[in-house]
């Protein structure tokens, strides 16, 4: 498996372990769904295959379902918010939850995310729609540098 997929699996599991004190049923089922999530990502060639993939997936849907089950089941880790802005104290915690795991999966996957993107960027530049962009950039530099000066 690339080593940038294999990231992104394992924050993905981070945010489960780091936030929840999992049951056994609950640890059994993560276990289960992450054994998914990595046959899945077996057949991604990078990060960027791998989000783009997963996230329309049907694995995904059920990463979302399961996270938001253990949410609602499993003691919290992390200090939970309390009744605001109208919204119960459940819908509280599932939005702070939610912000949560979105701060750590982000997180945890910008290496791999940012490694991804200098890769395509780099096989980008080697096409001849990347060589037209890069005549292009020189031209504007050039017209920027030696271009008409306006007169006062």
């Amino acid at each position: 498996m690339n080593e940038f997929v294999k990231q992104c699996i394992d924050g993905r599991r981070t945010a489960f372990t780091n936030s929840y004190e999992l049951t056994d049923h609950y640890k059994k089922e993560t276990d289960k769904l992450f054994k998914k999530i990595e046959d899945f990502g077996k057949n991604c060639k990078d990060a960027l295959d791998f989000e783009t993939k997963f996230v329309s997936s049907p694995l995904g849907k059920e990463y979302n379902d399961l996270f938001t089950e253990i949410a609602t089941h499993c003691k919290c880790i992390i200090p939970t918010p309390t009744e605001t802005e109208g919204r119960s104290n459940k819908q509280a915690v599932m939005d702070e939850v939610a912000s949560d795991v979105k701060y750590v999966v982000d997180d945890l996957t910008m290496p791999a995310r940012r490694a991804a993107r200098e890769e395509f960027d780099k096989k980008m530049r080697d096409t001849p729609l990347g060589k037209i962009e890069q005549v292009s950039n020189t031209a504007w530099v050039f017209k920027r540098l030696f271009g008409k000066k306006n007169k006062d």
